[in-house]
């Protein structure tokens, strides 16, 4: 007699583990967090070579605060031509009023027209003289004592169209009969000038494990107990005397009973625990030496840009 209908598959137990959506999904995650890791570090790369634009929000509105990602480190010494020409080539305004103060009033502005008429925008904007279409040309409105706006023409030569600027855009100029000398101002070199490099990273040996622990116990008894009674009984029926036979008929019957006892008990226990791992090492790797060199080239295209501008 079995007293366990079912009896669990072990076997197909390991079989039902999907291994291959594990690995499939697990190598997919690495893949992308590759990815990633490849983008970060080329943002890294770009901002230490100094070609990546710095950007604020002012207002609500994105200003470009610096042209490139270089960065102050000591002085450097320059003439007063040289600069003019780095005050009219960046947008770090706070490079611009350190310039303006080394120059000791030396420079006029450039592209600067005042007139004293200019009192609102729409008395900027009512000019009918072509020297108020002037392309990227500047003009000063002085609203008040107080308060002075400033306003570039974009205009195609026909149309109007003015856009409120900052005294810091205005360009400059040496001042006419200024002596030529030179002075220190801060100076900007990119991270890699400076001997630092983007860092890479790569995920290697990596290594998938899955565990699984299957526990089956099952335990069985079967107990049967038989007790027999018998019983007994005779009696006489008349008193009838038949010679040599003696006197009267005697008669009896017996009964036999059996009385089983059956008891039947059983134990069973199954527990299956699982577990995955995955364990994958981070380690940093040298850039491409011919990124470096794409960047190295790029910042000199970029001081000569400068230069010519």
């Amino acid at each position: 007699m079995s007293l366990f209908n079912e009896q669990p598959k072990i076997g197909q137990e390991l079989l039902d583990v999907p291994m291959g959506d594990m690995i499939r999904q697990m190598a997919f995650a690495i893949a992308e967090a590759q990815i990633k890791l490849d983008s970060n570090s080329m943002e890294v790369a770009q901002m230490m070579g100094g070609l990546q634009t710095i950007t604020e929000e002012i207002n609500g509105e994105e200003v470009v605060t610096f042209e490139d990602s270089r960065v102050f480190f000591g002085q450097e010494k320059v003439t007063l031509t040289g600069a003019v020409e780095l005050y009219n080539s960046t947008n770090d305004k706070e490079l611009k009023a350190t310039i303006k103060n080394k120059l000791d009033g030396n420079w006029d502005y450039a592209n600067l027209t005042t007139d004293n008429s200019l009192t609102t925008y729409a008395i900027l904007e009512a000019k009918t003289d072509s020297s108020f279409r002037i392309s990227n040309q500047i003009y000063k409105v002085v609203v008040s004592p107080n308060v002075t706006e400033y306003y570039a023409y974009k205009g195609d030569g026909t149309t109007k169209l003015y856009e409120k600027v900052s005294e810091s855009d205005i360009l400059i100029k040496k001042k006419s009969g200024a002596v030529e000398k030179t002075f220190f101002i801060p100076a900007r070199v990119s991270m890699l000038e400076l001997g630092f490099s983007p860092t890479f990273y790569q995920f290697v040996d990596t290594m998938i494990e899955v565990k699984i622990s299957i526990k089956y116990t099952q335990e069985g008894s079967y107990t049967r107990t038989t007790n027999t009674n018998r019983r007994s009984s005779s009696f006489k029926a008349g008193a009838m005397f038949i010679p040599g036979l003696g006197g009267g008929i005697a008669a009896g019957r017996s009964v036999t009973t059996t009385q089983v006892n059956a008891t039947y008990s059983q134990k069973y226990s199954y527990s299956a625990e699982g577990s995955s791992f995955l364990r994958t090492k981070l380690v940093p790797i040298p850039p491409p030496a011919i990124l470096e060199e794409r960047i190295r080239a790029q910042m000199e295209l970029a001081k000569e840009q400068n230069k010519t501008t």
